[in-house]
């Protein structure tokens, strides 16, 4: 065997190393791209300041498990969808878009909220280093949901399928919303600029996607800036908001 040879032996050698890495590599990330964790970017301002339009995420599809296709069956559930969590989801009324938003009660919680507060189990949230409200904001108080026509026609719903004024004179004490089993509450950081549960009603735990944990990038369309500070920063649970819930 001659010295080119054995150079291109090698050298063939060394092209399929690089080409079964380049494919390991591909497969692994695949893998997490499927799997593990998804990147989504915000559009609109209803997490706002916890999420900005322009931040892009990662949000981890595993933590709530992962549901075995054709079954029922979950696999790695480390962690059931608790309040404070960040999560995202398809909403009840609209199946062709991925939200974000923040739960705020789970199954058979009781909430509500009087003006800016918000009330879980009859208890304040205590909130406010997280939330944000306009001084113009427009339904304060809730029950009533803002658009009963997207509530199920079901048991749990039926007091709460009224216009704003029956509701008050049917339960002028108020009544609070009992969440349903196998649902979470979900509203906005940005309260007053948030559509969320108390318009379209409860999230199914089976549309949950994952919860978010992270911004990887930022970018301000408005100022044409990219947002170095926000880039890594952690999108907390803020479940100690809800402690003596």
């Amino acid at each position: 065997m001659s010295d080119n040879d054995t150079e291109l032996s090698k050298w063939q050698k060394f092209r399929k190393i690089i080409l079964i890495t380049v494919i390991a590599l591909l497969l692994v990330l695949g893998f997490i791209r499927l799997f593990a964790v998804q990147a989504f970017k915000i559009p609109s301002g209803a997490m706002e300041d916890t999420l900005l339009i322009g931040d892009h995420i990662f949000v981890s599809k595993f933590t709530y498990g992962i549901k075995i296709p054709g079954t029922d069956i979950k696999v790695l559930d480390f962690h059931e969808p608790a309040r404070g969590d960040v999560f995202v989801f398809l909403p009840p009324h609209d199946r062709e878009r991925i939200f974000i938003k923040r739960i705020v009660a789970v199954e058979g919680d009781t909430v509500e909220t009087r003006g800016d507060t918000l009330y879980v189990n009859g208890a304040a949230v205590d909130d406010s280093h997280y939330t944000k409200h306009m001084s113009f904001g427009r339904f304060k108080d809730f029950p009533p949901f803002r658009q009963s026509k997207y509530l199920p026609d079901a048991e749990d719903f039926a007091d709460y399928t009224l216009t704003a004024s029956q509701f008050r004179r049917k339960f002028p004490e108020g009544k609070p919303f009992v969440v349903p089993q196998g649902m979470v509450f979900a509203m906005g950081d940005n309260r007053d600029q948030s559509s969320d549960s108390r318009t379209w009603g409860p999230v199914d735990v089976n549309d949950i996607k994952g919860q978010a944990f992270m911004v990887y990038w930022s970018f301000d369309s408005r100022s044409g800036k990219v947002r170095f500070n926000r880039i890594g920063k952690l999108i907390r649970s803020q479940s100690d908001s809800f402690k003596g819930n």
